[in-house]
């Protein structure tokens, strides 16, 4: 009985010490030809003055919800003006119009289309569409890390850890850049890259990696670093 007992404990912790699987996580860069990053930046200020403008722009005084418009303002760098009511410090009937010029990390140009995605911590992020016309749209409010161009679409890794909270997510963008979650990541994305079979590898915050495979599914890994890898 026993010998029974070691045996099924012995299989056991074999099964659970092989449920991450060894990879090796070399980095290509020559693989993001569409894709430039840059140094994210946010500059913010509050003015008095264009809060009738805003209104009649947007066509709404309701302040419950997030009222916000976006006018890019370099097509080159993706760089973009957000501007936005709030309830104003000297009176509490009173609004303020918030601007805030926006440099995003990641941009990829998609033909006459551009995605953006922009990471500001606590503070929030977006991913945006910047149409041939540049107008910008919001896509989804998010915490960008990356994206990718995979097989079966554009990829976008996202997510925080602030205090008590740390989460990540995958989201695919439509043809017609609808957005829908695929699935939940062990923490908030910290780093990423493609592999060299062109599976994207996600390292998580503060500890943890996982692979979305080319075909779409996701499986938890761990590195063995014998190739260069992309620095965090």
């Amino acid at each position: 009985m026993q010998i029974f007992i070691f045996i099924l404990l012995f299989c056991s912790f074999s099964i659970s010490a092989n449920i991450f699987e060894d990879i090796t996580c070399g980095y290509d860069a020559s693989k993001y030809p569409n894709k430039t990053e840059f140094k994210g930046s946010a500059e913010r200020e509050v003015s008095e003055v264009g809060v009738k403008e805003f209104f009649d722009k947007l066509g709404t005084t309701d302040l419950s919800q997030k009222p916000w418009l976006f006018e890019l303002i370099d097509r080159t760098t993706g760089k973009y003006k957000k501007y936005f009511p709030s309830r104003s410090h000297n009176s509490e009937n009173k609004a303020v119009i918030e601007n805030q010029i926006i440099q995003p990390e990641i941009i990829i140009n998609l033909g006459n289309n551009i995605i953006t995605g922009s990471n500001r911590g606590e503070f929030g992020g977006e991913l945006l569409l910047i149409d041939e016309s540049d107008k910008v749209t919001l896509i989804k409010e998010m915490n960008v890390e990356d994206i990718y161009e995979m097989p079966f679409g554009l990829v976008v890794t996202s997510g925080l850890a602030h205090m008590m909270s740390n989460y990540g997510d995958l989201h695919l963008i439509s043809n017609d850049f609808k957005i829908q979650k695929l699935y939940s990541l062990v923490g908030k994305p910290k780093s990423s890259w493609l592999l060299e079979n062109g599976d994207l590898l996600i390292n998580s915050f503060p500890s943890g990696s996982q692979v979305l495979t080319k075909g779409g599914f996701m499986k938890r890994v761990q590195c063995i670093a014998n190739n260069p890898i992309k620095q965090d």
